[in-house]
């Protein structure tokens, strides 16, 4: 199951600048959740619970289960839609929370998590690591924490395309099949075959 936590939001008094710097004046963060067929609903929260939040292994993609005396907000789910950053103070300015339905499908960037040792490294080659996160369509309730990749049988000189990667199921990648992945770069003087050609002198 995807990474959830649980959050808890209050509604926001008022519009505009003065409410905002009000509601930060009492240490809260003002936000709002909207969605489809869902009314935009000003909010504010305590800019460490989302903190808290965005550390889960989820990041940016955690669901959020608010907790809220609105009963039109209480226990629904939300993703971080929009996060806006004060660039001197690097604290939370404003942020936007996006209804969840289980019904519709959704647009995420995920991580690509690199597992094992290739074959090439061992070898003396070094694997390059060209892109981190792809782009994916799905249901939330498909949506995993990363996608994975096995480098495991990578030799050098061979690398891992996007079109190459194996999503979980209900899960669509949408960035370009071409992009490379990683490569495992071969070490100085390696020749293809060589690994095999050794073996046979050492048999004989």
């Amino acid at each position: 199951m995807h990474a959830e936590f649980e959050f808890s939001v209050e509604i926001k008094e008022g519009v505009g600048k003065g409410a905002a710097r009000k509601a930060r004046a009492a240490g809260r963060t003002p936000g709002v959740v909207y969605g489809p067929e869902f009314a935009p609903r000003p909010v504010t929260f305590r800019e460490q619970d989302l903190v808290r939040a965005l550390n889960t292994p989820a990041q940016r993609n955690v669901f959020l289960r608010l907790k809220s005396p609105d009963p039109d907000l209480d226990g629904i789910r939300v993703i971080v839609k929009d996060l806006q950053v004060d660039p001197v103070k690097r604290r939370f300015i404003h942020a936007d929370f996006y209804k969840l339905d289980p019904n519709r499908t959704m647009h995420a960037t995920l991580p690509i998590h690199v597992q094992g040792t290739a074959i090439g490294v061992k070898l003396g080659g070094i694997l390059q690591i060209v892109r981190r996160e792809v782009r994916v369509a799905c249901k939330p309730d498909d949506l995993p924490d990363a996608i994975v990749v096995d480098v495991t049988e990578l030799k050098p000189g061979e690398s891992v395309h996007v079109g190459d990667l194996e999503p979980p199921e209900g899960v669509r990648i949408l960035t370009s099949p071409e992009l490379a992945v990683c490569v495992v770069v071969a070490p100085t003087g390696y020749e293809e075959g060589g690994e095999e050609a050794e073996e046979e002198e050492a048999e004989a």
